[in-house]
């Protein structure tokens, strides 16, 4: 009897995990990165941030530290690149009153590039550029806790 009470826990146990693991949420927001040269000594870095519909991804900069925490895009790479041009976002952020946080907010509700151009001077093995990207989604009635992804991509030498 012992045994048979065993096994039909185990098999509950297991039903419950596939259940569980099968209505996890994807994250509304995921992120893509690719690393580009355009020339022997010249390259972009390219992250692509997907939002689903109905959910919006904070600004890298916030008028005020009283709510959300903005997405935070740091970079570590090879000594012998150098970054040339700041952190460009593909479109113009959102802003608007949250009366979730009772301020004002800055956001973007569709997908989102961000590009950062760099110059290397190891043309033939620039080497990798990690990038860890703190962000928090929300839609209209909830807020996901910040989240953190770490991306990586080796920079190939230019292909003429």
């Amino acid at each position: 009897m012992k045994r048979y009470i065993l096994i039909l826990a185990c098999v509950v146990a297991a039903a419950m995990g596939i259940a569980l693991r099968a209505q996890a949420p994807e994250s509304p927001i995921r992120w893509r990165m690719s690393v580009k040269m355009t020339s022997a000594t010249e390259g972009v870095v390219t992250l692509k941030a997907t939002v689903a519909p109905g959910w919006h991804l904070y600004s890298t900069t916030l008028p005020s530290s009283d709510g959300p925490r903005p997405t935070v895009i740091t970079f570590s790479h090879p000594t012998s690149m150098t970054f040339t041009s700041p952190l460009k976002a593909s479109a113009a952020v959102v802003e608007k009153d949250d009366p979730m946080f009772g301020v004002r907010l800055a956001w973007w509700d569709t997908d989102v590039t961000f590009t950062r151009q760099f110059t290397t001077t190891s043309a033939d093995a620039p080497g990798k550029v990690d990038v860890k990207v703190t962000f928090m989604g929300c839609n209209d009635e909830t807020c996901l806790p910040p989240a953190t992804v770490e991306l990586s991509r080796t920079v190939k030498p230019f292909a003429k």
